[in-house]
């Protein structure tokens, strides 16, 4: 109630924009999922750029599934389902030279650090060598591309009225 000899202000339309609001808030899920879910095809790029090669398995099996609610959280699942994943992954390079041996033949000097001869051929990726650590490589690449992410949602939820 306005008091004697004070100004009143009124506020027309604001249902409007509390209608605008809710709508947003039904749309910020579904800009997260598309936003995520092409960072998620970034991420896999990445992985596959980075992930050791010799025949190609290893590479072929990366797969990463378009972003999804899981609660309050967006979560986008993504790898391999090769036993030797983890094990390429996380394993130390041993330093030095070896052969390679596969269905009785030998490839002499094969390996140079850890690293085969199809691995070594494969060209580096946003600064990074393929190789161990080819996921952890992918998103340590791609973070300024999430920060990025973040910010595209942030501006299409604001701007998105239906």
């Amino acid at each position: 109630m306005a008091k004697k000899g004070a100004f009143n202000v009124e506020f027309n339309g604001v249902d409007k924009y509390i209608k605008d609001l809710k709508m947003m808030d039904s749309n910020v899920h579904k800009v997260l999922i598309d936003e995520y879910t092409k960072y998620g095809m970034l991420v896999e790029e990445g992985t596959k750029a980075l992930v050791h090669h010799d025949h190609g398995d290893l590479e072929d099996s990366i797969n990463f599934d378009k972003a999804k609610r899981a609660g309050p959280a967006v979560v986008v699942e993504g790898g391999s389902n090769l036993e030797y994943a983890l094990r390429r992954h996380e394993e130390p390079y041993r330093p030095g030279i070896r052969d390679k041996y596969e269905s009785g033949r030998h490839y002499p000097g094969y390996y140079v650090d850890g690293r085969g001869r199809g691995t070594r051929g494969k060209p580096t990726w946003r600064g990074y060598q393929p190789g161990r650590k080819y996921l952890e490589n992918a998103i340590k690449a791609t973070e300024p591309d999430y920060d990025k992410t973040n910010a595209k949602a942030i501006d299409r939820i604001l701007r998105s009225k239906s």
